[in-house]
């Protein structure tokens, strides 16, 4: 009974979870990055993890948890963004700056 009207406009990829705020972006970001963090502990340390391979999985988990926050300029995306963008100087602004209506005085 409960699902039997589909209501147009609601897009399931992009709906916030209520636990913890997981949606598909933020769970994607996390499996690359444990990935990442697999990958390297079984590159670098391949018979014993030892303490530096503690500090390495510490030091990704707490980036992973810096890159899902989010981000300082537009509270819909995450910090990856803002430093992809930075990283790459890409042309297009972000969604949440601001053009000036008025003419500047030098045009």
């Amino acid at each position: 009974m409960m699902y039997e009207k589909f209501t147009p406009g609601r897009n399931i990829w992009k709906k916030v979870s209520r636990w913890f705020f997981f949606t598909m972006e933020r769970v994607v970001v996390i499996g690359i990055m444990f990935g990442l963090t697999y990958v390297m502990i079984k590159k670098f340390f391949p018979y014993n993890i030892g303490i530096y391979g503690l500090i390495l999985a510490l030091n990704n988990l707490f980036l992973t948890i810096f890159l899902i926050l989010p981000s300082p300029s537009n509270p819909n995306g995450l910090m990856y963004q803002e430093i992809v963008r930075g990283i790459f100087k890409f042309d297009k602004p972000a969604t949440a700056d601001i053009y000036t209506v008025t003419k500047s005085k030098g045009n």
